[in-house]
């Protein structure tokens, strides 16, 4: 699967785009009705939440897999990186062939590199902004994991992720490309246990070269 957009509500949009397009130095699109970042081949779109409200929500970029350490380095020079467990920077994820790290954005949204080894994506220069290549992961809260994931395996064909988890509260969907984290709504999301809260989203994207598109609140995501 391929993800080529993720569209999120927040609050405070003048300090997101300052983090993105100045912190991160990604390109960046202000319209009158969102900001839109571009990262690689995918784009962020975020819409202004409701007054009195503050969605947060967990997402991943794919980092070439053998600069990981040099992302973490560019990163660390420009925001604060989140542990992972006992004061460990990284984590390791050895089922998944994968290395992350993990960091917030201004509206809390918890952010995560991730280099999976096993994706041909090598780099030879300097870690750079242009070195976040897509988004890897977007994070789908639901009350029923499990039947979020069948609904959106008859609907779209998008399949369990061959190296897991399938649990009833937390499933994986998709390839080492694109993944869908389904968790459970109230479940900690790594690495600060913060309560995962459902909010409105929208995910654009390819799975065997169909196009996909999935709305909070309406098909698969209707739960």
């Amino acid at each position: 699967m391929r993800i080529l957009a993720l569209h999120l509500l927040a609050p405070d949009m003048p300090a997101l785009h300052h983090f993105y397009a100045a912190v991160l130095a990604l390109p960046a699109q202000l319209t009158a009705a969102a900001r839109r970042i571009q990262v690689g081949y995918s784009e962020l779109i975020f819409r202004a939440a409701a007054p009195g409200t503050a969605p947060y929500y967990h997402f991943a970029f794919h980092v070439p897999h053998n600069q990981l350490d040099a992302a973490y380095a560019w990163l660390k020079a420009r925001t604060a990186l989140l542990p992972f467990t006992d004061g460990q920077p990284i984590a390791d994820f050895p089922n998944w062939h994968a290395r992350a790290f993990y960091f917030h954005d201004p509206a809390g949204n918890i952010l995560e590199c991730i280099a999976r080894q096993d994706l041909p994506n090598a780099a030879a220069e300097p870690f750079s902004a242009a070195s976040l290549l897509g988004l890897s992961e977007a994070g789908v809260v639901t009350p029923a994991v499990l039947p979020t994931a069948e609904a959106l395996l008859a609907a779209h064909g998008i399949p369990p992720f061959h190296r897991g988890p399938r649990l009833p509260n937390f499933a994986a969907l998709g390839d080492d490309e694109g993944l869908l984290i389904l968790t459970e709504t109230g479940r900690g999301w790594l690495p600060t246990a913060r309560p995962a809260e459902r909010h409105w989203l929208r995910i654009e994207g390819e799975q065997a070269g169909q196009p996909v598109v999935l709305e909070d609140g309406s098909g698969p995501l209707a739960r």
